[in-house]
Order: structure tokens, then sequence, then C-alpha cells
């Protein structure tokens, strides 16, 4: 089974309707809830106000499927940030997009750390093999930037 995470910090300038907006316009029907922050002062002298974050399954990744699609960017999100962000165990795999580019419904990984933070995806499997799954049906190997196979959502927990 794929389970999702999605979080984001909303820092003090930030409108925490613009972050709603940004994290919903990537992932399918995803609820979210406001989380508390501890209060310790991180290096940047600023610490967020609050949390939005959401959980689910593979169903809340429809959307940024599609985006991935949409906007070519199959191999750049397999090379840039899939690959660098799974765990040593092969179940895991965590992923950082743009807030500013989400909220104009654009899945972007961040070159580094940016000052309002990023928001975090954390995808978990129950199996290497259901991970594999899932990485051919997110991102699939290409040919000319093209899926070479498009797997069905079912494939990946089959």
């Amino acid at each position: 089974m794929i389970r999702v995470k999605v979080s984001a910090a909303v820092y003090p300038t930030e409108d925490p309707e613009k972050v709603i907006k940004a994290i919903s316009s990537l992932f399918t029907d995803i609820e979210l809830e406001k989380e508390g922050i501890e209060t310790t002062e991180p290096e940047t002298g600023v610490s967020p106000s609050f949390f939005f974050s959401g959980t689910g399954g593979i169903d809340i990744l429809r959307t940024l499927h599609w985006l991935i699609r949409r906007e070519k960017i199959i191999d750049s999100v397999r090379n840039k940030a899939f690959s660098k962000g799974l765990s040593s165990d092969g179940l895991s795999v965590h992923l950082l997009l743009n807030k500013q580019a989400a909220f104009a419904g654009i899945p972007s990984i961040p070159a580094q750390e940016e000052p309002l933070g990023s928001i975090e995806v954390v995808i978990r499997a129950d199996s290497q093999e259901e991970m594999e799954r899932f990485f051919e049906w997110l991102l699939p190997l290409t040919e000319g930037g093209k899926p070479v196979v498009e797997e069905e959502i079912g494939y990946v927990e089959n």
C-alpha cells in the first residue's frame, strides 16, 4: 500500500489561503489540517507560524502525475528528486516542491533550501517491489521525453 504525507510550513509573511491553494493545485482532493509547532527558533531566525498537512493514498497523486506529464518534466523529477530522495531501504521517498510554482499549478523541484520552505512530500510503500511499481507509474522511463510505457494507477498496488 502506498501512503503519502504532504506538508508545508506557513510563515508569518505568507497568506495561509495561498499555501492551501499551492498544495491543492498539485494534490487531488487532499484534506489539509492545521498543525501547531513548537516555538524553537531555527537557524534562519524566522520560524513558521504553523503547518498544513494532509495524508492519503496514491489517489492524491493523480494531479501531480498529470502535471508532470503536462510540463514534460518526467526525467527531471526522476533525476533531481526521486533518485536523491529515495531511502536506503527503498521503502520511502522524500520530495520537495516549490510553493510559488505550485500556486500556479506547476510542479517544480527547488534547487536549494527555500527561505519560506517548500511543500514536503513523503511517500512510503510496503515493499521495494511496490515502490518500483510506483516509480513506473509516476515517473516511467522515457524515450525522447515521452513515457515508453504508461501504467494505470491500479498497477501500483497489485
